[in-house]
């Protein structure tokens, strides 16, 4: 078996609302998640779909991956950094 080649999903993420869902996509426009919902009355509790509010703010969720990542590595750099400075590292 042949090992893939990582890819990439180029920031920034977006979120586009579609037909009954939100799509988020990468900087090239791949999809990279979709949350979905209904705005029928009764929908959500008797099927457990979601509300367009929901779906969205967890999509906006999603769509902040790539950011947060940036922050967490530059937290640990400047942690990493700090403990090499104290003589720790």
């Amino acid at each position: 078996m042949h090992a893939r080649p990582a890819r990439g999903f180029p920031p920034p993420w977006i979120v586009v609302e579609r037909d009954g869902s939100f799509c988020v996509e990468d900087g090239e426009g791949l999809a990279v998640a979709w949350t979905y919902f209904s705005e029928e009355a009764g929908a959500h509790a008797a099927t457990g779909a979601m509300t367009r509010e929901e779906a969205q703010r967890i999509a906006k969720a999603i769509a902040m991956v790539p950011e947060m990542r940036t922050i967490i590595r530059s937290l640990q750099d400047g942690l990493a950094e700090a403990d090499a400075d104290d003589g720790r590292g």
